[in-house]
């Protein structure tokens, strides 16, 4: 006769007659290098690929109360600050979708470009 314990409490477990996995609060997957996530077999496509990261000078005090764009000047906003505050924020957004890609990248959840 075998005796089981009561008190143990698996983090990951299989449920519904092993149609759904849980994993509770502690508990993890652990993708190892090669290993793919995939729906029905099939990874997810690569992303689009990123273009050339935008460089830009950093404004002198952030303005990201951008008002509507102006013609009589060269750059089109009412301040400088206003057109090099948004500058900044495109490519901040470049860099963090970068982090995001090469993280699904790095667990298989997309192909790399």
């Amino acid at each position: 006769m075998t005796m089981t314990d009561p008190t143990f409490q698996p983090k990951v477990y299989k449920t519904d007659g092993g149609d759904r996995l849980v994993i509770t609060s502690g508990g993890s997957i652990d993708i190892e290098t090669g290993a793919i996530i995939s729906v029905n077999g099939t990874q997810g496509a690569a992303l689009t690929a990123q273009l050339t990261t935008i460089t830009h000078t950093a404004p002198g005090t952030p303005d990201y109360a951008i008002q509507n764009l102006v013609q009589n000047t060269g750059f089109g906003f009412a301040t400088a600050d206003e057109g090099n505050t948004l500058l900044k924020v495109v490519a901040n957004l470049q860099t963090r979708l970068a982090e995001v890609e090469a993280r699904l990248e790095a667990v298989g959840m997309v192909a790399a470009n």
